[in-house]
C-alpha cells in the first residue's frame, strides 16, 4: 500500500469511528480535533458567515457563571469575555466545524432564536477546529448568532468542562449557569422545555 493510500484508509477508519459513536461522548478521547483535518479553504476568510460578536462592558464574573476568559471572535467582531455576556437570559452553544450532531441540532437553535426575539440571547463557542474551517460549517450548518473561537479546545475543556459537542448551557440574565445539557437536543419541544425550565422565558 503507498503512503498516500494508507493515509486515506486512516482517514476512513476515522471518519467511520467518528459516525458510530457520534459527537456527544462526554470523554475528550473520543472525539477527533478537527485541527488534525486538513484545510480547503482559498482566499480571505468569508467574516460576514455570521453575525459579528457583541462589544461589552466589564462584568464581575459569578461564582457559579461562566469562566472569566476571553476568546477570539470566529467571525467579525471584538474578541468577547464569557463572563461579560449578561443582560439578557442566554442559551449558549459549544459546537465543532466536523460534529455531525450540532449540523442536526443547529436548526432547532436557529428557529427558537427567531421565535424568542429580544427575550433571549443566542451566542456559540466553536472549537477543536480552525477558523476558516469553523466559517465554512458556520454556512454549512446554518448558524445563526455569533461565536467565538477556541481552535485547540483547551479553554471549553478547561473552563467549561465540555469535551465533546454539542453541549448547551442556559445562562441567566445575571450571568449564572442555572442549567447544563450534553449532547445533542433532539427536538424542539425538548429545546423550548430546556429554556422554559431553566431560564424561565416561554419561546
Amino acid at each position: 500500500m503507498t503512503r498516500r493510500g494508507g493515509r486515506r484508509l486512516a482517514a476512513a477508519l476515522a471518519a467511520a469511528a467518528l459516525l458510530l459513536v457520534g459527537c456527544n461522548s462526554t470523554t475528550p478521547q473520543s472525539a477527533a480535533k478537527a485541527s488534525d483535518q486538513p484545510s480547503t479553504a482559498t482566499g480571505a476568510l468569508d467574516l460576514t458567515a455570521l453575525p459579528p460578536c457583541p462589544e461589552l462592558p466589564r462584568a464581575t464574573p459569578q461564582p457559579d457563571g461562566l469562566p472569566d476568559v476571553a476568546l477570539d471572535c470566529l467571525g467579525a467582531g471584538p474578541a468577547v469575555r464569557l463572563s461579560d455576556l449578561r443582560g439578557t437570559p442566554m442559551v449558549l452553544n459549544v459546537w465543532a466545524a466536523w460534529c455531525t450532531n450540532c449540523d442536526r441540532e443547529m436548526p432547532l437553535l436557529a428557529d427558537a432564536q427567531q421565535k424568542a426575539g429580544t427575550k433571549l440571547r443566542f451566542f456559540g463557542v466553536h472549537y477543536k477546529a480552525p477558523r476558516d474551517y469553523g466559517l465554512r460549517s458556520a454556512v454549512d450548518f446554518g448558524v445563526s448568532f455569533p461565536s467565538v473561537q477556541d481552535e485547540d479546545g483547551d479553554i471549553v475543556v478547561r473552563e467549561l468542562k465540555a469535551y465533546a459537542p454539542p453541549q448547551t448551557f442556559f445562562v441567566t440574565a445575571d450571568g449564572r449557569i442555572a442549567g447544563h445539557k450534553i449532547g445533542e437536543i433532539q427536538s424542539a419541544k425538548e429545546l423550548d422545555a430546556l429554556i422554559k425550565q431553566y431560564l424561565g422565558v416561554t419561546v
